[in-house]
This record gives C-alpha cells, sequence and structure tokens, in this order.
C-alpha cells in the first residue's frame, strides 16, 4: 500500500506532529510505503531536512491552489498512490478536486483534530460527506460527534487516540529551569499553561483563576503562573494581566523550543479551553506526572477522569479550577493519586506502541 499524506500548514500543530509521528513509526513496515507532501519553508519540511527523512514540497504564494492540487496529482501518478490521508480542510478541497484527474481506486482518508462544529451547510455536507473518502479518523469521541448531522453511514468514522513516547516524558526530571531564569524561589509552586494564544485556548480563563487563587490561597503557599506559547492575543492577555495586576505573579514565557525539559517544572497543569479535540499536552503531562485540572473541553473528558486522573470543571468556571487547583497544591495525597492514575491510563493506551498498532490495523483494513 502506497499512502500520501498532505498538509497545507506552515506552522507545527499537533495534528501535524503527530502524522510525522506515525510516519515515522510505521517506516518499518516493508508493506506500506509513505509519502509527505506540505508547503516549502513549513516548520513540517524543515523538521523532515532536519532528520532526514524526506517529504515533497509545493509553493505556498499566491498560486498556491494550483501549486497543492498540481502537486497531488503529480506525486500520485509518480508513485502510483493507492491512499491520500488529508490532514487538514483546506487540504481536503484541493484533494477532491485533484482526484478528479486521477485514478477512481485511490481512496481519501481524512484525519480531524478539533472538535469545531461544522456549519451544516450544502457545500459542507458535499465536502465531509463525498464517495471517494472512505473513512476519517478523529482523535476523540467529542471530534467524532462533530459529523453526526454530516455523515449518514457511520462506519465510515473511526477514533483512534492519539499518542506520546511515554518514557521520553516519563523519564524527564524537573531542571528547575523556569525557577532560574525568573528569579524564583524553590519553594516557589508553577501552575502552568502551554498553548497557542488564541480565543480556543482562553487564557483570559486561566488569569481569571490565578487572580482567584492568589485571592484564597494560604499565606504560607508561595506560587508563580506560567504560559508557554505565543500568538495573535499576545498584546491583549498582556493588557488583562495588567488589569487584574498580576504583572507580578503570572509569566508569559513566548515560544519555547524545550517544553518536554519544562513542562516537569509544573506543580499544576491548568488547561482552560473552550475548545479541543484531545490536546496532546494532556498526555505529556500525565507521563510527567504533572496534576491535571481543565475545563471540560471537547475529548478532554475522555482521558481526564474528574477527581481519579485529573480535575474537572464547566466551561469558563474560573471558581472552580482555582478550588481544584488549590486541592492539588496542598494536598499531597490527593496529587499522586492522581497522577499515579493518570500516568497508568497514558502508558497503557497512549504510548507511542499503541498507536502504531492501530494506524497498521487501520491501513491494512484498507
Amino acid at each position: 500500500m502506497r499512502i500520501l499524506n498532505v498538509t497545507t500548514m506552515v506552522g507545527m500543530r499537533g495534528g501535524d506532529l503527530q502524522m510525522y509521528t506515525v510516519y515515522k513509526l510505521l517506516q518499518e513496515k516493508k508493506d506500506l510505503k509513505q509519502f509527505i507532501l506540505c508547503p516549502q519553508n513549513s516548520d513540517l519540511a524543515k523538521m523532515c531536512d532536519i532528520e532526514k527523512m524526506g517529504c515533497r514540497t509545493y509553493k505556498k504564494n499566491k498560486f498556491r491552489f494550483f501549486n497543492t492540487i498540481k502537486a497531488i496529482i503529480k506525486i500520485c501518478k509518480q508513485e502510483n498512490i493507492d491512499v491520500i490521508h488529508v490532514h487538514d480542510s483546506t487540504a481536503l478541497t484541493y484533494t477532491l478536486i485533484a482526484i478528479k484527474f486521477l485514478p477512481s481506486t485511490i481512496k481519501i482518508v481524512l484525519s480531524r483534530k478539533r472538535n469545531n462544529r461544522i456549519k451544516d451547510k450544502f457545500l459542507n455536507r458535499y465536502k465531509y460527506s463525498h464517495p471517494r473518502i472512505v473513512k476519517i479518523i478523529s482523535v476523540s469521541k467529542a471530534v467524532e460527534a462533530i459529523f453526526d448531522h454530516i455523515i449518514p453511514d457511520k462506519d465510515r468514522l473511526v477514533t483512534i487516540y492519539d499518542a506520546i513516547d511515554v518514557a521520553s516524558f516519563a523519564n524527564r526530571k524537573s531542571q528547575n529551569l523556569l525557577h532560574q531564569k525568573y528569579g524564583m524561589d524553590n519553594a516557589t509552586k508553577i501552575v502552568g499553561n502551554i498553548a497557542g494564544l488564541s480565543n480556543q485556548k482562553d487564557i483570559f480563563t486561566f488569569i481569571d483563576t490565578a487572580k482567584i487563587i492568589l485571592e484564597t490561597k494560604p499565606e504560607s503557599l508561595s506560587i508563580k503562573f506560567v504560559i508557554i506559547g505565543t500568538g495573535v492575543l499576545w498584546n491583549e492577555l498582556h493588557e488583562y494581566t495588567r488589569s487584574k495586576e498580576l504583572e507580578d505573579s503570572l509569566i508569559f514565557t513566548g515560544y519555547q523550543n524545550n517544553v518536554p525539559d519544562l513542562l516537569p517544572e509544573f506543580d499544576v497543569f491548568l488547561l482552560t479551553s473552550l475548545t479541543e479535540g484531545l490536546p496532546l499536552t494532556v498526555y505529556e503531562a500525565f507521563s510527567c506526572k504533572v496534576p491535571v485540572v481543565s475545563t471540560d473541553a471537547g475529548g478532554i473528558r475522555e482521558v481526564v477522569k474528574n477527581n481519579e486522573t485529573g480535575f474537572l470543571t464547566d466551561i469558563k468556571d474560573s471558581k472552580t479550577l482555582a478550588e481544584y487547583t488549590l486541592k492539588v497544591l496542598t494536598d499531597s495525597e490527593v496529587a499522586k493519586r492522581i497522577t499515579e492514575n493518570a500516568f497508568r491510563l497514558v502508558q497503557e493506551n497512549h504510548d507511542v506502541h499503541v498507536i502504531k498498532e492501530n494506524y497498521y490495523q487501520f491501513y491494512k483494513s484498507l
């Protein structure tokens, strides 16, 4: 079987990272031959170049519509592709046009990472229920559910949970890098988040929660709040932080390329999203035995079980988020119980060996 992975993303998002992980895991399978098509100068293209994995690229300029379609057609014909695995909505649009010029035997598989609602419009129904799409892979049941009103044939829907290399995170210990860089006392607890600064991640609720925590915490408890990431709301979130008088307590680190070294330093991973598929950062926190307190967004509830593997609250419920965060910070037995449960869950169900087998069997089933 010969598989072409197609993405139009320039920045490295969770979906492309997971696609690349699966691509590498399955390279040893002699009955599968995989290819990647992505934009020139994209983060994925650079990663492939650094790791000498090889990929095909196209120019994402004002002619990107034609460039992408032309590249899909060319690779499919040159490499006798059997399956086009599409990893974003725009790539699906281009692929559906390209297949009009390709053999009818080529199948399309779509991966979906986010649970943003798909508007019930004719073009969307046509696009996502196209007969050439044989399967739609979702990263959680919550993501799969967004297709309920679009895909009548539920056999076309399948959930394959993402995964990480659990051991690579479990073996990392806190190096106090954040404490040293930002002049924190060693006794200071860190409540952190790793996220793009977008509306979806609702960092405003993170800031509101930080305010409540500081107002209600025991006097002896020293806490700093850290947000790792950058995005379009950078200036707006800084202004909101100043309006809450939290400049001395909340740190925006910007983009960091050593997140796996920083995450074990968190005492609580506080996730405040409005929507999610099921972010890899939850699995990473589980692997580092960092307690997770989260809003009940998207598929998060499928792994964060309240008071078992973490704590869940309603979306925007900053008061309860603050209560749960303080509970974890002040009750070591609770923190130990939920982190050990979470570690077992991620080790058994979301390690790379699991996703490797899941995707291999999936492709073979086609």
